[in-house]
């Protein structure tokens, strides 16, 4: 009885009153402006890099400017993301009920100019001035501007005044280092990082002002979304460090083609050690943002690198947790995330509870298998995606391991709101990549890459406990290590302390069961979409084995619960020898270790 209070007490919406004096926040439709100005590329930048500065300026302490700008997929068709979490958030939260509409760029800066110090100018002769400018907004409360942009004009015809506090243009020549890049950002450096103007625990990596269209004379940017500008309001409001640098040291860039070799890499370990020593290692820096792999740093055609993507990736992940740093993996397809700055404030719960977990079951004769329905490692992808696995009629038909990394709630908080609120008693919620935030965790111990830093691990297991708890997590459903193999008997105690029931791993690991907690490896990635449902379910048959039980997990990534849903009928019906059960994460690792126990089925 007290359980069932308790239930419906945690399922009862959230509505927090706002405060009687509050002014209503402004609602700007970026969308609109930009589908009305010219057809000019750099324009419709230049105005999205303005908007998300100036987002990040106002909205440090209160949501105060909200904007509409991003299309996406619903379990309906295509909507406007914003104007979806905007629904559903004004609904429990007063604060950002009323809103007072503005459709111009020019009235939205006028609105907000006593918030504004000035501007500061960046050099496209030199696009890493892009991100330094990012950073400088931050710490100086300006708004930046491309030198000679096209929307220079259009502001001052309608009245906004530009004065210019700050010019990049002309500043750095590779005087330096030998590269005008890596000059800008170890400036940068040496005036906000090392003197502790930027925030202890927030960086930002995300794409500078290159081209989208690379050979092309000019600048142009034919996809807004994945510039990620619409993501730097968040990092800016936290007074972030902006960087874009490549981590090979035997690779030259290829949007800096002519600096020594290792430039880049010379630099970006400079700024991740001093990230460090700004928090002396009392806490995870995270990462915001993902290698802009199609166009810079890998072998993905004009990217000019010599490296597979994910190896990339995954060098990137090596350094930073060599550095004690997470990342929030906003990747290319669903990088853009829209008004977290705003929403930032949205209102948690001191604590949140899933269901009482799963009675006991009998251990048979059975394929025992778990999707782990992932990657929702980065903030951009969990709140862009939720709209079409969420909303699906299937969900709540069939248990479902939703991975959603529980440090994502600094940034989205309202998309944790919303599915403890509305989670079916199918749904359940674990860590994923690789717990409390994406890194390698072997490279926590050790020499850690030569980094020179003391371990980490009990930081992490400090770090991890706290989110867990928060959010009643107790099993990780996907620990990466990327090169690093496979996991040693220190990591897997550590894992134990904050993940006891269960541990699902990319590598292998010393033993299946380290005290009372299960470790298991993933059999394989599936991805079954459209018709290949069959060919999917042939996938994973191929590791269905006679001797029974067995226990397998797949990973699939952003798939709804209605592909599950006929995943798991094609299989009955095709492969019933097989003999197949389809777990709830609880359920699984818990036969899984009794299994490891030698316990004999039923």
């Amino acid at each position: 009885m007290k359980y069932a209070l308790l239930l419906i007490i945690c399922l009862l919406p959230v509505v927090v009153d706002a405060a009687a004096d509050h002014d209503a926040p402004v609602y700007f439709d970026l969308a609109a402006w930009i589908a009305a100005a010219p057809e000019d590329t750099v324009l419709h930048y230049d105005a999205l890099k303005l908007t998300s500065a100036l987002q990040g300026l106002v909205n440090r302490n209160a949501p105060r400017l909200i904007i509409r700008f991003l299309e996406g997929e619903s379990a309906s068709g295509v909507v406007n993301i914003d104007d979806y979490w905007y629904e559903k958030i004004s609904k429990r939260w007063r604060r950002v009920a009323e809103v007072k509409k503005e459709h111009s760029l020019a009235g939205v800066v006028n609105a907000f100019r006593d918030d504004v110090a000035g501007w500061v100018v960046w050099d496209p002769a030199v696009p890493a001035t892009a991100n330094v400018a990012s950073t400088i907004c931050g710490v100086e409360d300006l708004l930046p501007i491309r030198a000679d942009s096209p929307l220079l004009e259009r502001l001052h015809n309608a009245g906004v005044e530009v004065e210019v506090k700050r010019s990049l243009v002309g500043m750095f020549d590779g005087g330096e280092s030998g590269s005008a890049k890596c000059d800008a950002y170890l400036w940068a450096k040496r005036e906000y990082l090392d003197p502790g103007k930027c925030h202890p625990s927030l960086m930002a990596f995300f794409i500078d002002g290159y081209t989208q269209r690379p050979g092309a004379p000019g600048f142009h940017y034919d996809d807004l979304p994945n510039t990620k500008l619409a993501n730097h309001d968040y990092y800016i409001a936290h007074s972030a460090f902006f960087f874009d640098l490549l981590v090979w040291p035997d690779e030259k860039p290829v949007d800096d083609p002519n600096q020594p070799l290792g430039a880049d890499h010379d630099t970006l370990m400079q700024i991740l050690k001093s990230q460090y020593e700004r928090n002396g290692g009392n806490s995870f820096t995270t990462v915001g943002g993902f290698v802009s792999w199609n166009l810079k740093y890998t072998e993905h055609g004009p990217a000019g690198g010599a490296r597979h993507p994910v190896h990339t990736e995954w060098q990137y992940i090596a350094e930073f947790s060599a550095h004690n740093m997470i990342l929030d993996a906003d990747a290319l397809g669903l990088a853009c995330l829209p008004n977290a700055s705003a929403y930032r404030h949205y209102p948690l719960r001191e604590r949140y509870k899933q269901r009482e977990r799963p009675a006991q079951r009998p251990l048979e004769n059975k394929t025992y298998a778990l999707v782990y329905m992932g990657d929702y490692d980065s903030g951009a992808w969990l709140s862009r995606n939720i709209p079409r696995v969420w909303d699906d009629p299937a969900r709540g038909e069939i248990p479902i391991a939703w991975a959603f990394n529980p440090n994502l709630s600094d940034r989205v908080p309202y998309v944790f709101d919303h599915i403890y609120a509305t989670a079916s008693p199918n749904d359940w919620f674990i860590g994923g990549d690789s717990g409390a935030g994406y890194l390698n965790p072997n490279l926590l111990i050790g020499d850690r890459l030569g980094s020179g830093l003391p371990e980490a691990l009990d930081l992490w297991v400090e770090h991890n406990q706290r989110y867990y708890d928060k959010f009643d997590y107790d099993i990780t459903g996907f620990v990466i290590n990327g090169f690093h193999g496979d996991m040693p008997l220190r990591v897997q105690e550590a894992y134990a302390r904050f993940s006891p029931k269960g541990v699902g791993m990319q590598l292998g690991f010393e033993k299946p069961l380290v005290n009372g907690t299960p470790f298991i490896r993933h059999s394989a990635d599936i991805y079954p979409e459209g018709n290949n449902l069959k060919k999917g379910a042939a996938q994973m048959a191929l590791f269905a084995k006679p001797d029974k039980p067995q226990f397998l997990v797949f990973r699939w990534i952003l798939q709804t619960p209605t592909t599950l849903k006929d995943m798991i009928a094609t299989l009955n019906g095709r492969y019933p020898e097989h003999n197949w059960e389809f777990c709830d994460p609880h359920t699984f690792f818990d036969l899984y270790r009794r299994h490891l126990e030698n316990e004999a089925p039923a």
